[in-house]
């Protein structure tokens, strides 16, 4: 298992095995493709994906699209990731689309802006307590016997912190949203363990990683024969 050094940062984790586990849990990546493919306004996009982000269930897109222009998020997706977060949270709830300044409603908005049918922003990549999680651990933000974090964070600064570990531990030939996958997918597993401290997260790893190399140098297959 990778060391969670934050000096050590390309890449921390088994990108090819994490993005394709548990793959059939995944959200239909065809709706996402064809939102990116059919619209190119930005707000569009956000209605056409608003459900399969699973945001319909908290904030009111038609208040979302109602506070902010798309020229305001072509602007916005220009200024450093942490900065055009807070702005544009701000922006939400004082038009009424939201009660705080969240991050991950501004955030999904400009992934959405910034993101094109094959470019996806991983200035802007997209964000869920999964993939918070996910950073939090392999970050090594938290150690020993802290939990892991049950949300995701609130703080456009930190936001920030995720976008640029993101750009900087992403394996060259890996596409943005490989990885996001293998990031959300790490921090689903991780977070549903009976226990999850950081220390019990880290035994359990290590355990796992254990039994596969064992298989593997005994019987010659990883997983499956």
């Amino acid at each position: 298992m990778s060391s969670k050094s934050e000096t050590e940062m390309s890449p921390p984790l088994n990108v090819a095995f994490w993005s394709r586990w548990n793959a059939g849990q995944q959200d239909d990546e065809s709706v996402y493709i064809d939102a990116l493919r059919t619209h190119n306004d930005p707000l569009a996009r956000a209605k056409a994906l608003w459900d399969w982000k699973d945001l319909s269930r908290g904030v009111d897109v038609d208040a979302v699209v109602d506070a902010v222009s798309t020229e305001e998020l072509y602007e916005l997706v220009g200024q450093p990731p942490s900065e055009a977060v807070a702005v544009l949270g701000e922006k939400l709830v004082g038009g009424g689309a939201l009660a705080n300044p969240t991050v991950v409603t501004p955030a999904f908005l400009l992934h959405v802006t910034a993101s094109g049918l094959n470019e996806y922003s991983t200035r802007f990549p997209l964000f869920d307590v999964r993939c918070w999680v996910a950073y939090v651990y392999l970050a090594g933000r938290r150690t020993g016997d802290e939990p892991l974090p049950g949300s995701a964070t609130q703080s456009a600064p930190r936001f920030g912190a995720f976008s640029e570990f993101f750009q900087e531990t992403i394996p060259q030939d890996v596409p943005g949203r490989v990885y996001e996958h293998a990031l959300f997918r790490f921090g689903a597993y991780i977070a549903a363990l009976p226990s999850t401290t950081v220390a019990n997260v880290d035994e359990h790893l290590l355990a796992l990683e254990d039994a596969v190399c064992k298989s593997y140098e005994s019987e010659g297959y990883a997983i499956i024969r």
